[in-house]
Order: C-alpha cells, then sequence, then structure tokens
C-alpha cells in the first residue's frame, strides 16, 4: 500500500445538504492523504456539487467516481464498486460509507464476498443518520429502530467487513456510546441574527415584519401547512417565509390556499446555496422544525450559530438539545401546541442562552466521524 493512505467516501445521494457533509469531510481527510468520492451518475452536473464540492474537486483535494445508479443504489452494488475502487487504487485504507442505513441492511451479506479478494482490506466506517441514539426504556418506537441496526453492525463487524459505526446524536449528548458511537451534528453557519436587518435587505425580505421559516428541501415532511395553520389559529402577526427546492405535493399546496392564508405566506421556491441558507436564517425572527424523524438537524444547528430560536416538534432528540443550550421552544406536533411555542419565541425580550463552547464546529464533526485527532497546529476556533 502506498504511503499516503486514500480515504473513499461513499455517498450516491447530492440531494439536500450530503455534499455538505461530504466537503467537511473532505477537508479534514486530505490533511491524511488522497481522498476520492464514490457517487452516482451525473453528481457532478449538480447544484449541491457546485454549491460544496467544485471548488475542493478543481483544487485537486478530491477525486470523483461516478460509478453507482441513482441516489439509493442497491447494496450489492455499492460494495462491488467499493471493492473496484479499492483494487484499482491501491491505496485506500479507510471507506466512509456517509448515509449508511440502508446499506446495513445486507452490508454483512453482500460485502464480505465483495471483498475478500482484495490484498489488504480497508477500514470500513458507516455513518447512520437515523439511529436512536438515547432512548427512554419505555420508547418501543425507538428500540425497535435501534435493536436490529445494532445487530447488524454487530454481523458485519463478526464478518470483518465493517470496523466502526457513528450515529448523530443531540448537541447535548456526551455520552460516547458502545456499538454506535455517538457525534454531534455540526453547527455550520456564515451569519447571524446581529445583521438581521442586512439580510432581510439583501434577500428583499419584509424589513419589519416578524418572520419565522421553512428552508432547505422543502417536502410535506416539514409540515409547513401546520405552522401556518398556527399563525392564523394564534392570530399572530408573523408571515411564514418557505424558501428551497419545493416538492410537487408543496407547490400544489400553496396554489390552493384561499386568499386569506396565502397573504401570510412568502414562497421562494429554488434551491439555495449554503451562503444564501445560512442568511436567510439569520434574516428569521424563528426557525420551527416540525419533523417525525426523532434525531438532530442541520437547520437547527445553523439556527443555533445564528442566534436564531427554534420550535421543535416530533423529536424527542431535539427537544432535549433546545431545552439543554437554551436554543429555543419544544412542543407537541398539533397546531395548538406549535401556536403558542411560536408566540413565546416571538415575544419581545425572547433570547436564545446557547453558548459559543456549545457549539460542534465541521471540522470537530468531521473528525470524529474519520476517527482521527486533532491535527497539531491546525486547531479548531471552538474545540
Amino acid at each position: 500500500m502506498a504511503d499516503h493512505v486514500a480515504t473513499l467516501v461513499v455517498d450516491p445521494d447530492h440531494t439536500g445538504h450530503h455534499f455538505q457533509s461530504v466537503s467537511f469531510v473532505v477537508e479534514q481527510a486530505v490533511l491524511g492523504g488522497p481522498v476520492v468520492l464514490l457517487t452516482s451518475h451525473g453528481a457532478r452536473a449538480t447544484e449541491e456539487f457546485a454549491a460544496h464540492l467544485a471548488e475542493l474537486h478543481d483544487a485537486g483535494r478530491v477525486e470523483v467516481v461516478e460509478a453507482l445508479d441513482g441516489v439509493l443504489p442497491a447494496t450489492d452494488a455499492v460494495a462491488r464498486e467499493v471493492a473496484r475502487v479499492c483494487r484499482e487504487r491501491g491505496d485506500v485504507g479507510h471507506v466512509l460509507v456517509m448515509d449508511g442505513d440502508q446499506p446495513l441492511k445486507r452490508w454483512w451479506l453482500v460485502a464480505p464476498r465483495a471483498l475478500k479478494d482484495l490484498p489488504t482490506r480497508p477500514r470500513v466506517t458507516f455513518m447512520l443518520t437515523r439511529y436512536p441514539a438515547r432512548l427512554a426504556l419505555t420508547d418501543r418506537t425507538g428500540w425497535r429502530l435501534r435493536v436490529p441496526k445494532a445487530t447488524l453492525a454487530l454481523a458485519a463487524m463478526a464478518r470483518r467487513c465493517l470496523h466502526r459505526v457513528v450515529g448523530f446524536s443531540g448537541r447535548d449528548d456526551v455520552g460516547t456510546g458502545w456499538v454506535v458511537r455517538r457525534i454531534g451534528d455540526p453547527n455550520d453557519g456564515t451569519a447571524h441574527a446581529s445583521e438581521r436587518a442586512r439580510w432581510r435587505a439583501e434577500l428583499d425580505l419584509p424589513l419589519d415584519a416578524r418572520l419565522v421559516g421553512v428552508f432547505g428541501f422543502v417536502s410535506e415532511r416539514r409540515n409547513a401547512p401546520m405552522i401556518l395553520d398556527a399563525l392564523v389559529a394564534e392570530d399572530l402577526d408573523a408571515v411564514l417565509v418557505v424558501a428551497g427546492a419545493l416538492t410537487p405535493e408543496v407547490r400544489a399546496w400553496v396554489e390552493g390556499l384561499a386568499p386569506h392564508p396565502r397573504e401570510r405566506l412568502l414562497v421562494r421556491d429554488a434551491y439555495l446555496d449554503n451562503p444564501t441558507l445560512d442568511r436567510y436564517i439569520a434574516a428569521m425572527d424563528a426557525i420551527p422544525l416540525l419533523l417525525t424523524n426523532n434525531g438532530p438537524s442541520g437547520i437547527m444547528g445553523k439556527a443555533e450559530s445564528a442566534g436564531v430560536p427554534v420550535v421543535t416538534a416530533g423529536s424527542v432528540v431535539r427537544a432535549r438539545e433546545a431545552r439543554a443550550l437554551g436554543a429555543g421552544e419544544a412542543c407537541d406536533l398539533e397546531v395548538a401546541s406549535v401556536g403558542r411555542a411560536l408566540r413565546t419565541v416571538l415575544a419581545p425580550g425572547y433570547r436564545v442562552t446557547t453558548r459559543e463552547s456549545d457549539l460542534v464546529t465541521p471540522a470537530r464533526y468531521a473528525r470524529a466521524m474519520l476517527g482521527t485527532s486533532e491535527p497539531r497546529g491546525r486547531p479548531d476556533e471552538n474545540p
């Protein structure tokens, strides 16, 4: 194997903020050797690649191999392509599968066969984005998700095709985990609410209105209708801003709204690059996160970095984080409860109390995923 060990990052899914996480990993992995991204056909032509990885690619810091079909390819195809890249290069020492929840189901079965003829097997890490990190004993749904994934991970480890598994925990969670090592979701933000007037002017947003926002890849999962209903039901003098790539279902909801609720809604249907997303978040008075996936949120991390309060529902993890970090209010996933929480955070004088030391930098997040220590002479600003 070559002196400089390469890292092979596997992520066929360019949607959402997958490639942003990949960029964080590349920035750290390249300090130890070459980095290769194994992804889906056509990924380099996407807006997400241009926003997050094009500069790194043009600078020669990451090589891109487009060899997988679609954003959710078959696990045996992923294993075969991983083996092919390892065989052709000869210097891959670490394989990091960035969104491993689906591949984990069959990795223990197909990967040993694909990897068996490699002269030197690489160390393999899976990142699980939907693994409940901390559960109450009474949380039956959580345990039904957690136990099978832990069992599959142990089965793959026993067959020597998986060496380490990491998963998101709330940013308040200082536990390390056993089978699945816990890492904090990064707080990545380039704009702050202290310059709210500037961001609103740049984005052509109302300067004096109270604004709450839903951003990113806006699907039905983000429950924008419930947020608008909560504003109307609570008679809050506020506008809901929905900005990002809208799914057809969300577009249909917007187009079907009656005039009265529609005037409380401002829609920008377009992909938001990372700096623009940060400015939108920092321009808001509150960020509602009504999502039923029981895990941390990248948008919540950006809001914490920006000093913007969140209202979270549908996740014990996010509720715990909001309370522990003083980042906003947790409520139930129903209109009246959401409305009351929004009234609380929009009240004059409401302030978040998140400290800078509570934030997880992208570099710290990436090193935790890679299992590497902080390089000498390159400390984080917020270790």
